[in-house]
């Protein structure tokens, strides 16, 4: 696994999480309308990620694991603090 498995994995999950704030606490998007502003920012942010060439780096099994981890979990706290 590359660095940027790791960075897109976390740029799907963290857009995820602020478009659905930006639907529910600031602005009652359509849900067309959601749909693609997270299809855009998905496809911006994964086209920006693939400039860098250091994410073209292996990273190791336990820190991957770690990562993810940490990901799943604060997707999990993020949806139960703010009640989304």
């Amino acid at each position: 696994m590359t660095r940027k498995n790791l960075a897109n994995g976390i740029v799907l999950a963290f857009t995820v999480i602020l478009v659905r704030f930006i639907d529910v606490k600031i602005y009652d998007m359509h849900l067309i309308v959601n749909v693609l502003v997270i299809v855009g920012l998905i496809a911006g942010l994964m086209k920006l990620l693939n400039r860098f060439p250091s994410l073209e780096k292996p990273v190791g099994k336990k820190s991957a694991m770690a990562i993810n981890f940490i990901v799943v979990i604060s997707i999990f706290l993020v949806f139960f603090i703010f009640g989304l």
